[in-house]
């Protein structure tokens, strides 16, 4: 490691890791944020709503996956995971869906749930936040350099 590192102060080399993985952590958040977003934009203009069945649900225990069949715009009935419908929900339940007609393997949601657009959200808000945790980190810094 370079000996310029070496020769900071424990205190200054904590605070500059921390804001290292704070600002890692933040345009990782800003990566989910758009690709969600994304999701969300696309599922709102190509978005198509629909009725499906549940056909299967898997309970773990940090989530569940549940699976859902429909019949797509083009006659094919297909069976994919609903990334955020409720865990609740028993096999032969039906569910009000959204679906991108143009890449339907990528998954479906549910109708009112809107879970692309809610993580879009938290991620933002994540974003915000780990903003300002570097904002204060760079700040102690600088703090810290004029004391020294």
């Amino acid at each position: 490691m370079d000996e310029r590192w070496e020769e900071l102060h424990p205190r200054r080399r904590n605070f500059i890791t921390a804001l290292i993985a704070v600002i890692v952590a933040a345009t990782f958040m800003c990566c989910v944020a758009l690709y969600n977003g994304t999701v969300a934009i696309e599922l709102a203009t190509r978005g198509i709503t629909t009725e499906a069945t549940v056909v299967q649900v898997d309970r773990f225990q940090r989530g569940s996956n549940v699976i859902v069949e429909f019949t797509a715009q083009g006659g094919d009935t297909v069976s994919v995971e609903c990334t955020s419908c409720s865990p609740e929900l028993g096999e032969g339940d039906r569910v009000r869906i959204r679906y991108n007609p143009e890449n339907v393997a990528s998954g479906v949601e549910d109708a009112e749930n809107q879970g692309a657009r809610r993580v879009a959200l938290f991620a933002l808000a994540a974003v915000a936040v780990l903003l300002s945790a570097a904002g204060f980190i760079k700040w102690r810094l600088a703090r810290e350099r004029t004391s020294v």
